[in-house]
């Protein structure tokens, strides 16, 4: 117990030293970060307050300084305290900062929302994201993220004379879909058939056959709120 209790001094003595040289959030952060996450990977909790702090450069200090005591915003940093804790890629420590910075802005009584979608995101790996977004971007505006994601947003059409790891690929790019539905951020499209016409059924699923399907008003509330699209793109 006194070995617990001597490692946990420790760094959250480390994490007030390194994050009060932040500026902007970093003093304020480092007196929250000592109760909420102690000896929790240090070094992705610090990116995430140098991202959050880039962000919020040009906000008023009292303002900030304000926000840190309110218990609303503080329940939605702990929640990106811990995500970021747990971050496999500097984009998501990206998406959670923003999410943090929008939740700076608003009033307290929005904390809930911010909440709200900070677990969402919690609930998306990376490639679920850029899937998401990917249905928004337009195409010849925004080359650089198609090619960058191609991988993930062009998923091998696999046949029956494909190899295993093609039918693997488009397995999981199908289960991410199935998820982002499941998740309420997608929905699939369907055709009305014509009068006197019976409905079309997928023979692989035996369901309604769908033609594609569209993003929610969930889904681009989420990708607003973590500054992956503006509200001109919606």
């Amino acid at each position: 117990m006194a070995e617990s209790v001597a490692r946990r001094d420790v760094a959250v003595a480390i994490s007030k030293g390194v994050f009060g040289a932040i500026p902007f959030v970093g003093p304020l952060a480092a007196e929250v970060i000592g109760i909420l996450i102690p000896n929790q990977r240090v070094d992705r909790i610090e990116a995430l307050l140098k991202a959050l702090s880039a962000k919020v450069a040009d906000f008023e200090e009292e303002r900030l300084k304000k926000r840190f005591t309110e218990p609303g915003f503080i329940d939605v940093f702990e929640e990106g305290l811990v995500q970021a804790s747990k971050a496999l890629s500097d984009d998501r420590i990206q998406y959670v900062a923003a999410l943090l910075k929008n939740g700076l802005s608003e009033e307290d009584a929005e904390a809930v929302r911010h909440k709200t979608l900070l677990s969402l995101l919690g609930e998306l790996n990376d490639a679920e994201v850029i899937l998401l977004c990917s249905r928004i971007q337009d195409r010849q505006r925004n080359k650089p993220f198609f090619e960058r994601h191609a991988s993930i947003v062009n998923p091998p059409l696999a046949h029956m004379g494909s190899p295993q790891e093609e039918h693997d690929k488009a397995t999981i790019h199908e289960a991410h879909l199935a998820h982002l539905e499941r998740l309420r951020l997608l929905k699939r499209r369907y055709t009305v058939p014509s009068k006197g016409q019976p409905p079309e059924f997928d023979e692989k699923t035996g369901t309604l056959k769908s033609r594609g399907s569209d993003t929610t008003p969930l889904a681009r509330l989420l990708l607003r709120t973590i500054d992956l699209i503006g509200a001109d793109e919606e």
